[in-house]
């Protein structure tokens, strides 16, 4: 477990170096906020409410997408950058769990991320935008569940997807589309309420709403408590599920390696 943490920090440690590229991103997140309220805000017009949603619950909706996006924010080559480098071998031969190396440097980033772009992003959403507080109590250390839950099912998508780069020798495209498809299905550009009812019901058979409107949707009280605990219920099954599923794909491309490697 040590070892584990150690890679953690040492992962924390190499966010610090790039200071430039943390102002960077907290003012990037404000401008995206702000760019994207002003949208909203002309889609009201000078209506309060519209489609029985309040432009308040919306902006503080897009404001929590984007400062979750902020921090959600992954290392999404360091897996292509061991294969092609050759570097993953030597990785494969410590006594390491690599799909646990891989987990805890994004960790380290993640907490990076949390307390050098977040903190300072959120009170300055707060003072600036107005952001509403959690519906309650309760509403707020269930959003900090899910969005934990959001977070490992958005993880272990990704470390599939990033998988792929034992089979392509170029995944800047595969990455790509995956970062459209999880954009524009988990509730991170828009409220998922505003789709077709149709289209809604497909995106809820699906793992990504799991990601961002689940937990910004109990933030915002938009969930009866027992719908509360189906849709977190659904997020432990997704994360489960995918889990199993990037175990498969790790054997098969270890397999693949060996077979490369004679």
């Amino acid at each position: 477990m040590r070892k584990y943490l150690e890679i953690a920090k040492k992962s924390f440690q190499n966010n610090i170096v790039y200071r430039v590229d943390y102002f960077a991103s907290v003012i990037n997140t404000l401008l995206m906020i702000f760019v994207n309220i002003a949208i909203w805000k002309a889609i009201y017009e000078e209506e309060e409410v519209l489609g029985g949603v309040q432009f308040k619950v919306v902006m503080t909706y897009i404001i929590l997408g984007f400062l979750m996006q902020s921090i959600f924010m992954m290392e999404e080559y360091l897996i292509e950058s061991k294969v092609t480098s050759g570097l993953i071998s030597s990785d494969l031969l410590k006594p390491l769990s690599f799909r646990l190396n891989i987990f805890s440097y994004n960790i380290g980033t993640l907490i990076f991320r949390i307390i050098m772009q977040l903190t300072p992003a959120l009170i300055l959403s707060i003072v600036l935008f107005r952001m509403l507080p959690p519906f309650n109590l309760e509403s707020g250390i269930l959003f900090f569940i899910s969005a934990l839950l959001g977070y490992l099912v958005l993880y272990s998508i990704n470390f599939i997807v990033w998988l792929s780069s034992f089979w392509f020798y170029w995944t800047f495209s595969i990455i790509t589309i995956k970062d459209a498809v999880i954009a524009v299905l988990s509730g991170a550009l828009f409220p998922l309420w505003f789709l077709p009812e149709k289209l809604h019901a497909f995106v809820e058979l699906t793992p990504f709403e799991s990601i961002y409107y689940v937990p910004i949707s109990i933030y915002l009280g938009l969930l009866p408590y027992d719908e509360i605990i189906f849709a977190i219920t659904k997020q432990v099954i997704w994360l489960a599920f995918l889990v199993i599923v990037g175990h498969i794909v790790w054997k098969m491309a270890t397999k693949k390696l060996v077979v490369q490697g004679g």
